[in-house]
């Protein structure tokens, strides 16, 4: 074919063919579909961010069973997650730990709790202790049982009831059950030895000591015990039962008082000093004819402290014999340093369990601060689990999340730490989710937002298009 008749053609078949119809807002389709493609991207990118918490939450604990001479106190706690089964929800059986704090380890307000505590089991499944504020586990909340069958509270832990009672009441959780009791006569304080009672003390005036009564747990009993007239000492260093739970140990910041159980008699063992403290509730020695005080040696006379002193004050233990009042030898342990020290007990070589507090970041001890608490919420910035042993070592016992402020541990438990941690991806990844999910909420509720504008404009599009009676391609 020549060059001519090509031509001619393709002229025709040009002129004979018509042009491809194009709808005027095709452009604007095409654009509609990159914005819904970015969109689905970002949905899959916080679903990955906030749904892996959910999803874990659901897997089954891969905790171990213990044996009775295996360690069962995890040697690392993690941060739990926003979604993660409560003691009501999914009780854990008895506890090995129980932790609170803030920050990521405090978790979000979103969903109604303001406090939020991690308890875990001695299968090393981890549960939160939920309650309506803020709580200091171990020192005026949230006491484990001897053998960490129970969890002692006030009334605002979940699955109680805040009653109106001017004195107090006390409820008692059974982690194996889930199942909460409430009992009158006070506040927790301390757990007797045998883990059927419990010491509670009747809400106080500011600055005194509230009545104190012993608590049947099995009969729901309440004895009240002598009034000791004092001002209430510090709440962690409040009272400790003897070995044998037949005497108890009440510290007032002016005297130590010693009370027979069995005869209801109270006598002052020593007066205090400013700078002395009931060591902690394992403060008696096992031989249950001495105990252990604290000696603070600085920012107790009377003037204003910032935090860098408060931080440096070295904390020695000293001894005191039970019958007379008058020093005694015991093991020569290494100082403690910071806020405060609360001693939970001893192991069978000699060396003591010690919680170990520093102030928050900022804090000033102002003179005649009614309020003022070396183990409370607001003065609390960190605590470490130690063993301060004979040979003047400390060790950590527990590495504990960076915001945790208040641990306490079971009495039958202090000679069982080093056991079973979640493995290190485990681990890693509850970190990084405690640390992403406050972010994650805010994703959600965005995500939520653009969802709900972007299908009402598909919406109105719709009805626009049937109003000008046109249907959308494709």
């Amino acid at each position: 074919m020549s060059d001519q008749l090509l031509r001619e053609a393709l002229h025709r078949l040009a002129e004979e063919s018509h042009p491809p119809r194009i709808s005027p807002d095709t452009w604007l389709l095409g654009r509609r579909r990159r914005r819904r493609r970015a969109g689905a991207a970002l949905v899959a990118l916080v679903v990955a961010l906030t749904g892996v918490p959910l999803l874990a939450t659901t897997l089954p604990d891969g905790g171990f069973s213990p044996a009775a001479d295996r360690p069962v106190v995890p040697s690392r706690v993690f941060p739990p997650l926003t979604g993660e089964a409560t003691v009501v929800e999914d009780p854990p059986g008895p506890a090995a730990l129980v932790v609170s704090g803030d920050k990521e380890l405090r978790g979000s307000d979103i969903w109604g709790w303001e406090g939020r505590s991690l308890l875990v089991g001695r299968d090393g499944s981890y549960r939160l202790a939920r309650t309506v504020g803020e709580t200091a586990a171990g020192t005026s909340d949230l006491l484990l049982s001897p053998d960490g069958s129970r969890l002692a509270a006030q009334p605002w832990l979940e699955g109680s009831q805040w009653p109106d009672d001017p004195v107090g009441q006390t409820a008692i959780m059974d982690l194996t059950t889930g199942q909460a009791r409430q009992y009158p006569g006070g506040l927790p304080v301390a757990w007797a030895p045998d883990g059927r009672s419990l010491l509670v003390m009747a809400q106080n005036v500011i600055g005194r000591l509230g009545r104190l009564s012993l608590l049947d747990t099995t009969t729901g009993a309440v004895r009240q015990l002598p009034p000791i007239d004092g001002t209430a000492a510090h709440a962690g260093n409040l009272a400790a039962f003897s070995p044998d739970g037949s005497r108890l140990a009440v510290a007032t910041t002016e005297a130590l008082h010693i009370v027979d159980l069995a005869s209801g008699a109270s006598r002052t063992l020593a007066a205090l000093t400013a700078r002395e403290r009931l060591a902690g509730p394992g403060a008696w020695l096992p031989d249950g004819e001495r105990i252990a005080l604290w000696s603070i040696s600085d920012c107790e006379d009377g003037g204003s402290c910032d935090e860098q002193r408060l931080a440096r004050r070295a904390i020695q233990i000293s001894y005191r014999y039970v019958r007379t009042g008058g020093p005694a030898t015991g093991p020569a342990l290494p100082p403690a340093h910071g806020l405060a020290a609360r001693l939970l007990g001893w192991q069978r070589d000699g060396d003591a369990v010690v919680a170990e507090y520093q102030p928050e970041v900022g804090l000033t001890k102002q003179p005649d601060d009614e309020l003022w608490s070396e183990t409370g919420w607001t003065q609390v910035g960190a605590v470490e689990l130690r063993e301060f042993r004979v040979d003047g070592s400390r060790r950590e016992l527990v590495a504990l999340p960076s915001s945790a402020l208040f641990v306490d541990v079971p009495a039958d438990l202090l000679d069982s730490f080093g056991g079973p941690s979640p493995t290190w991806p485990e681990g890693a990844l509850r970190w990084l989710l405690a640390l992403w999910w406050p972010l994650g909420q805010l994703l959600v509720g965005l995500v939520g937002l653009v969802a709900l504008v972007i299908g009402w404009r598909i919406v109105a599009r719709r009805r626009r298009r049937r109003a000008h009676g046109r249907v959308a391609p494709g």
